[in-house]
């Protein structure tokens, strides 16, 4: 962008430098019968567009009454001019209209001449009407503002030179901004079998249950999808869908038209925020409408859209067209047939995939982008108009505001740096690495790895290198060839820029001599609840114990997620520990060992707001006596029940026999008890003596889970 700005300031200078010189040509007839106030209607253009049609320039003029003078008129841009031409570098497209007070007329016969950034009209005629004002309008130029950059809210300038004195020489024509945002919720789509519809529409896709994944398009600003304007337009805004990767025996599939979410019933595949549908549009609603272009080449261009329904009636849109494929790859191309220029616009359509046989799992890829494109970046005798570069759209969430939905996958990595030790004799030596990645969020999160090394080069391994969703990934030290010392690097776990990105530092230590044979190495076999003793999802804040071997030692810890727990007491083979309360709002957590700088692998543990669960003979009557079958407790007294995994703020019920919603007379933490709390329950009137199951329940919003049945006994 900088080169190209430079470029055109120097060209403004120059033309600068020019202007008096023309000046001097025309500075007989200038004086006589031209003044003008220039001033012009400008227009937002795409930053991706090659041929973006610029606003109106207009001359509003005074001069000598029935006078006629003529002269030459040249436009200059910071870009390239790039109205369709013929072979002589002639365009038609660019309009020069006069009006003397009866309307705007084309000047008949004028073409204009394009060479790189001017447009020049030659011979122009201006015969000045008897009240001796007169407008020049000049209208339709376009230009490659994709030369720019991308740049976002950059004014485009038009210099004029003319025959006539003007108030500026200088004037806005258009200002910049991104045309088209996008979400493919699922870049990496993965093919592991789908089942093919009874009948390949819309309704029979959902039907059966056919495997999809939606796409979606929204505009930058209100008038970035247009509906084909005029003949000198090939087409409406496109959009070309680029499909790569498939098995050979998939199938795609795509709806021929698309309802925009201002449509009566958007399209929807149900996956992206609005109810599944085929859509219902009403012609001529003014709506966002999409129709499948079939035929175009490879670039989005030419071809044949599929009819736009008419009539006055809601339409129910229903129909699929399935996309070529070859060798795994092809593309669908589809046209903005309706919209509503005053407003911004998004669309969203699923991409069904037939999919009865695979030999081997694999995972294909889905791009965007504006069509057609082209790679002309210049005025052009063939070249389609409109016509785009070839960009990667950003997210659109953040303009239809869902960038949080839980649909979209998000990406949670445990906070754990890597330690790695090998020798000088290319042995590594100790655990390796591993990095725990989970999908926090919805939908298929696929995800790579790659080492960005600080010091030293190629000392890293990783079993694989794409996942898919909740996977370890297993890092191991390549020392050969390394001299002694300490090596940085930082595994970059990338997830697309919607799920996110994260860093995992990792240190290599190569010792000058054999270092000493590791110390035993440290296994975890579970992660238990501490009241049952069983593999129970956790609650931040409760307790747990970790089984396992080789705990003992000097020093001891254990984290979730690298978070620190508190630990109660250790022995060689359990851990009891509270988990930290820091957790709470995480589905799952990554549980290591450390004794003495030595990790245990990383174990996957599950996470819930609540999980109840009553400590063994916790359940102590109103004397604080153990209740028991010979020592049970008396009708209207109080039970003191002692559990754990109530998180603070739930709501606490309790069920004893029949008698279900009973509130109790206290919840909260037991006194001076880390990670334990008491509920304290009236036994109801009316039971029936003998020993019955109490069940302690806790909320937390909508989620509720309650304890297994503890035995108690009532007198």
């Amino acid at each position: 962008m900088g080169p190209l700005i430079q470029t055109g300031n120097r060209a403004l200078a120059l033309l600068a430098l020019l202007i008096p010189t023309i000046s001097i040509g025309y500075a007989q007839t200038a004086g006589s019968f031209g003044t003008c106030a220039v001033s012009a209607v400008p227009r937002q253009v795409r930053s991706e567009g090659v041929t973006e049609p610029l606003g109106n320039i207009i001359l509003q003029c005074s001069g000598t009454p029935n006078a006629m003078f003529t002269g030459n008129y040249t436009i200059l841009l910071p870009v390239d001019v790039t109205n369709r031409i013929n072979s002589t570098s002639m365009t038609n497209d660019a309009v020069f209209s006069v009006d003397y007070g009866i309307g705007a007329t084309p000047v008949p016969g004028l073409s204009g001449l394009i060479n790189g950034h001017n447009l020049t009209f030659n011979g122009v005629t201006i015969n000045v009407p008897a009240n001796g004002k007169f407008i020049i309008q000049i209208s339709n130029i376009r230009a490659n503002i994709s030369e720019l950059g991308g740049a976002v809210g950059q004014p485009v300038v038009a210099s004029l030179s003319v025959p006539l004195n003007l108030d500026q020489a200088q004037v806005v024509v258009a200002s910049t901004n991104t045309g088209l945002y996008a979400t493919l919720h699922e870049n990496g789509i993965t093919c592991t079998g789908s089942p093919a519809p009874t009948t390949t529409d819309l309704a029979g896709f959902f039907t059966a249950g056919t495997a999809f994944f939606s796409t979606r398009v929204t505009e930058g600003f209100g008038t970035a999808f247009t509906v084909r304007a005029s003949t000198n337009e090939d087409s409406g805004t496109r959009f070309l869908v680029e499909y790569s990767g498939f098995p050979n025996t998939a199938l795609l599939y795509v709806p021929n038209l698309v309802a925009g979410y201002d449509a009566k019933t958007p399209t929807a595949g149900g996956d992206l925020g609005l109810a599944q549908a085929g859509g219902q549009y009403v012609p001529g609603s003014g709506t966002l409408l999409l129709a499948l272009v079939s035929g175009a080449d490879a670039t989005g261009a030419g071809g044949t859209l599929f009819p736009t329904p008419s009539g006055t009636s809601p339409v129910t849109l229903n129909s699929a067209t399935q996309v070529p494929l070859t060798n795994g790859s092809g593309y669908a191309v589809y046209e903005v047939v309706d919209a509503n220029p005053s407003a911004i616009e998004s669309a969203q359509f699923p991409t069904f995939i037939v999919l009865t046989h695979i030999a081997a799992p694999a995972v294909a890829q889905e791009s965007i982008s504006f069509a057609p494109v082209s790679e002309t970046p210049t005025a052009s005798v063939t070249g389609p108009v409109p016509r785009f570069i070839a960009t990667t759209p950003a997210t659109d969430c953040g303009i239809v505001g869902d960038c949080q939905a839980g649909y979209f996958p998000k990406l949670s990595v445990a906070p754990i740096p890597i330690q790695l030790t090998a020798t000088a004799a290319g042995v590594a030596t100790g655990a390796p690495g591993y990095i725990y990645v989970q999908n926090a969020g919805g939908g298929v999160m696929n995800w790579s790895a790659t080492a960005s090394y600080v010091n030293g080069s190629g000392w890293l391994s990783f079993d694989q290198s794409m996942y898919e969703n909740n996977a370890t990934l297993r890092v191991d030290a390549k020392p050969q060839g390394l001299a002694p010392g300490v090596y940085h690097a930082n595994i970059i776990v990338d997830a697309g820029p919607l799920a996110g990105s994260y860093s995992v530092p990792v240190t290599l230590t190569v010792e000058a001599t054999e270092v000493q044979a590791p110390s035993p190495r440290i296994s975890v076999t579970g992660v238990l609840n501490a009241a049952t003793l069983t593999s129970t999802p956790l609650v931040a804040g409760s307790l747990a114990v970790v089984t396992g071997t080789n705990f003992a030692g000097k020093t001891v810890s254990v984290s979730f997620n690298g978070f620190p727990s508190v630990l109660l007491y250790t022995t060689s083979g359990e851990i009891y520990l509270q988990v930290p309360p820091a957790l709470a709002i995480l589905n799952s957590a990554i549980v290591m060992v450390t004794v003495d700088g030595a990790s245990s692998a990383p174990q996957l543990v599950q996470l819930a707001p609540a999980w109840p669960a009553i400590f063994a003979h916790a359940v102590r009557n109103q004397d604080y006596s153990e209740n028991t079958s010979s020592n049970p407790a008396k009708d209207g007294s109080v039970l003191q029940i002692f559990l754990t995994g109530v998180p603070a703020g739930g709501t606490v019920s309790a069920q004893i026999q029949n008698r279900i919603g009973l509130a109790p007379a206290f919840a909260g933490p037991a006194p001076g008890e880390i990670g334990v709390q008491q509920v304290n329950l009236q036994v109801p009137s009316g039971l029936t003596a003998g020993t019955t199951q109490l069940v302690i329940c806790a909320s937390v919003g909508e989620q509720q889970h309650c304890s297994g049945g503890y035995p108690v006994t009532i007198n």
